[in-house]
């Protein structure tokens, strides 16, 4: 492990990001995380999922650090050893391809009105559109079906703080505490649905999401998978796991039929 300092008691947030073959984004996103107002005042902790250690320069944070993992064991579990170690009050977990964080980010943290909850900005793309699927309402068969007959409402172009079902793990807001009793991520969830997961668990526990357009970064999604290929076996096997876990057995099976039937 690497680290400038470790005296995380006096600083209020830790953006905890995981890399694995996203040094180039990541680069961008510690760059750009660097510029945000009182940037000298928060902590990152960075863990490596690569084979290869990560060598970084250092920015003007109050601490970064580096946890060598040197191994890919899933974004869940890499986040939730970083999780063990903080000790900050409040907790941003951040992906490595996010990049163009508004000045007043660190702003977010004051619409966490209560211990039980979840914030997080809205995220856009590349070309400046706002990420589709990166916020949305609760999941079941029926969801999945009107979702595919273009039946959805699009949460990602709200315009104003809406309690939500979900939002994306690219930029998620919390209290450290809480997030440590729900136990983090779920780490049956390798790639995929465990911020939806995490959501799930937060609002069984009486919490809520609040998407809050009013903050926006940008995110050029999917740059540390492989091939579309493993994207989706990951994808297809979470949404599993996550039906199986949250929704039932039986709509589980009826969902694995139908990945059976779509890769044929």
């Amino acid at each position: 492990m690497h680290t400038k300092t470790m005296t995380l008691k006096d600083n209020r947030i830790t953006f905890i990001t995981v890399n694995y073959n996203s040094k180039k984004d990541l680069l961008r996103s510690l760059s750009d995380l660097s510029k945000i107002d009182n940037a000298n005042k928060i902590d990152v902790l960075i863990v490596n999922n690569d084979v290869s250690k990560l060598e970084l320069p250092t920015f003007s944070f109050a601490n970064q650090t580096i946890c060598e993992i040197n191994s890919n064991i899933g974004f869940g579990a890499a986040n939730n050893i970083a999780l063990d170690k903080i000790q900050t009050e409040y907790v941003c977990f951040l992906n490595p391809d996010t990049y163009s964080f508004p000045k007043n980010l660190l702003k977010i943290i004051e619409h966490i009105k209560h211990d039980k909850m979840i914030v997080a900005p809205q995220i856009y793309t590349p070309k400046d559109n706002p990420e589709p699927w990166s916020v949305g309402s609760k999941i079941n068969l029926y969801s999945i079906i009107k979702n595919n007959l273009g039946l959805y409402k699009k949460y990602w172009n709200l315009t104003t703080p809406t309690e939500v079902a979900w939002v994306s793990g690219a930029s998620l807001f919390a209290k450290t505490h809480f997030i440590k009793q729900l136990g983090g991520f779920d780490e049956d969830f390798f790639l995929y649905f465990e911020d939806v997961d995490l959501c799930k668990r937060v609002k069984n526990r009486g919490g809520s999401i609040m998407y809050l357009p009013d903050f926006q970064i940008k995110h050029s999604s999917g740059s540390s998978s492989n091939t579309k290929h493993l994207q989706k076996r990951h994808y297809y096997n979470s949404q599993y796991i996550f039906f199986k876990k949250h929704v039932g057995v039986m709509q589980a099976e009826i969902i694995r039929l139908f990945h059976f039937f779509i890769k044929r």
